[in-house]
């Protein structure tokens, strides 16, 4: 026994799920809302580590909902944008075409792996997306091939940002690589009184020293959001010190050049949450990114391939970096 499974008979709040397990993964796909990843479980411990708002429950929803008043939680891919706006005489929705599309999904088993082929075709933007995920035996990694095909007639600058929403306490540490971050003005959070960028992960507000490596009380009301820029290596995480799990993302850094931080400790709405997002550019405004050069440019007929690492390892009270197996590293305080 190899100890894989695949299931495509239930679903969530009539939604129909697949899910994929090993050993010690178990991860519940909703092709219907999106694509998303709604759920990854360690399952040695029974630790769900994405986060889910239990106040709205996943559904599907037309292509220009706002994003925020819907959001049910779990790893969404946000593309061709972030902000609504428009482009090339179109508009785009809020966080872009993917989140509300409903996907095309294969399940599939082989010798020795579970998975699931995603596909969805932008209805504006008008790309072929597809998504890979793969558990192997005996793996606490979960791998996501991604492609993205341009196959329309112009030349089309974008951004790409996963989306993961991670489950927080008190007991997490959020770790990236050294880097520099960059506070976006327009939401200065709990930070506006800190340095518009400085180096990760002391920011300086009012004469005190924040880590925002620490995850703070939800009483704290703290709220931030910045991007993380000259990112030193590929690879983002967090760790629930108190169970010595962690659990980290390795992705490319030519393709992901950034990585991006909105974290909600009582700040925002109540939620309690961190959403590390890898992504290929900044800011979060669709034309000043491109006037910046941060946009992503694909060529017609050109596509974009890369390979997304999730892996869990317990034993770790902080990440610092993660191999290209999937190995996370410890970091500093190890």
């Amino acid at each position: 026994m190899n100890g894989l499974t695949l299931s495509t008979g239930s679903s969530l709040d009539g939604l129909r799920t697949i899910e994929i397990e090993n050993r010690f993964l178990r991860v519940v796909v909703l092709p219907a809302a999106g694509g998303r990843i709604w759920q990854i479980t360690y399952k040695p411990l029974a630790e769900d580590l994405l986060w889910n708002n239990s106040r709205v429950p996943p559904a599907e929803h037309p292509l220009h909902t706002s994003y925020d008043e819907v959001w049910s939680g779990g790893w969404d891919d946000l593309f061709p944008n972030d902000e609504a706006g428009e482009l090339f005489g179109k508009s785009y929705p809020d966080h872009g075409e993917l989140w509300t599309g409903r996907w095309d999904a294969e399940p599939f088993e082989r010798a020795e792996e579970v998975g699931i082929y995603l596909r969805f075709k932008t209805p504006i933007s008008d790309f072929l997306v597809e998504r890979t995920l793969t558990l192997q035996s005996e793996s606490r990694t979960l791998e996501i091939q991604y492609r993205f095909t341009n196959e329309g007639h112009n030349r089309f600058p974008c951004l790409w940002k996963l989306h993961p929403a991670f489950s927080v306490s008190v007991n997490h540490r959020v770790d990236f690589p050294a880097m520099t971050v960059v506070r976006e003005p327009e939401f200065p959070g709990t930070l506006g009184g800190a340095p518009l960028s400085f180096p990760w992960p002391h920011a300086l507000v009012e004469g005190a020293s924040i880590d925002l490596r620490e995850v703070p009380d939800v009483s704290s009301r703290a709220l931030y959001f910045f991007y993380g820029t000259e990112l030193a290596g590929g690879w983002c995480g967090v760790t629930d010190r108190a169970r010595k799990l962690a659990t980290a993302l390795r992705f490319d850094p030519k393709v992901f050049s950034s990585c991006w931080l909105f974290a909600t400790y009582g700040g925002w709405k109540d939620l309690n949450v961190a959403v590390l997002e890898p992504a290929s550019g900044y800011p979060f405004q669709m034309q000043p990114m491109i006037a910046r050069g941060q946009a992503l440019w694909l060529a017609p007929g050109e596509s974009l391939e890369t390979t997304v690492l999730l892996s869990v390892q317990e034993g770790l009270t902080s990440v610092g970096g993660v191999d290209a197996d999937g190995t996370i590293l410890p970091g500093d305080d190890e």
